[in-house]
């Protein structure tokens, strides 16, 4: 009695099985995105040519800027403190100041950022691929939403 596996038809029925399986992504629309066959849409698909990046950055007169870590917003994860920057911005003016304030107190507060004079909260946009290659040329527009003084 011969087994399964050893089967002509059994076989022939499993890589048939097979092809359909490695083309399938190929018969759905292009936006879908689906685990385990994915055509990866979310890389095939256009994306914008600009990236808009809002951080709080501790300066001096003449220097560069320090983008301020995730532990000058009490945590370790740098999500979580995009997360507090944008909801932040997104109450206000005074609010984002108020948060200023705070981080300002905390430059001063560290050894390392001894030579800061202030704190900005700033949103940049930059061209998406030339960021790669020249980071300040690729620098298309900056707000500086607030900037507050570290007092020492």
């Amino acid at each position: 009695m011969r087994r399964l596996l050893d089967h002509p038809a059994f076989q022939i029925a499993l890589v048939l099985v097979t092809l359909l399986a490695m083309a399938s992504p190929t018969l759905w629309p292009q936006e879908r995105d689906d685990f385990p066959l994915s055509p990866y849409a979310m890389f095939a698909s256009k994306k914008d040519e600009t990236t808009s990046v809002t951080n709080a950055v501790a300066t001096i007169s003449g220097g560069e800027p320090v983008i301020l870590g995730p532990r000058f917003f009490d945590t370790d994860e740098v999500l979580q403190a995009r997360v507090t920057l944008d909801r932040t911005r997104k109450r206000g003016k005074r609010a984002v100041m108020e948060l200023c304030w705070d981080l300002a107190k905390r430059v001063a507060a560290d050894p390392a950022l001894a030579d800061r004079q202030g704190v900005e909260v700033r949103t940049v946009t930059y061209d998406t691929l030339a960021y790669f290659e020249d980071r300040e040329a690729s620098q298309r527009s900056k707000v500086v939403h607030v900037h507050c003084k570290v007092e020492r």
